[in-house]
């Protein structure tokens, strides 16, 4: 039987590494739990990275070297990587002048539709109807259950 599978935004990654001032942690964590314990498949962009560097980076109360253990962390995870192509590009350009959202919103609703399984973020911006997946906001994660509340 294989696992199940999610597409996770930066809105929720971030959280496995900032808590100070971020709602949600004990879910985001406990996704990231499931992952690790090989319960869950993680799927993310390429962009997810970069997205959650610039978070820290921005974050006052970080150091150089919890950003430093935090993004050797972050690569150190072996999530399943989207990577970006020309059709998969375009695909997203054409959701964000559609969906009014950002193209990099965009892309992970494509790599959601894309792998067949539902996107989990923080981010209200991908919560929008008919976007083109399921989309499940990060509340609804029940912790430590590898079950979503629905």
């Amino acid at each position: 039987m294989a696992k199940p599978a999610l597409v996770l935004d930066a809105s929720v990654g971030v959280k496995w590494f900032s808590a100070v001032g971020e709602p949600n942690v004990p879910e985001a964590r406990a996704i990231l739990a499931d992952f690790v314990s090989g319960r869950l498949e993680l799927v993310v962009p390429e962009l997810f990275f970069h997205e959650i560097g610039n978070a820290l980076v921005h974050k006052a109360n970080i150091s150089d070297e919890h950003l430093a253990e935090a993004l050797a962390k972050l690569c150190d995870l072996d999530l399943d990587l989207f990577s970006t192509n020309g059709e998969r590009l375009m695909a997203a350009a054409q959701l964000a002048r559609r969906a009014g959202i950002s193209e990099y919103d965009a892309y992970y609703i494509v790599a959601a539709s894309e792998n067949g399984c539902p996107l989990v973020t923080a981010n209200p911006h991908h919560q929008g109807p008919g976007l083109g997946c399921r989309v499940i906001p990060i509340e609804e994660w029940q912790e430590g259950s590898g079950f979503l509340v629905l």
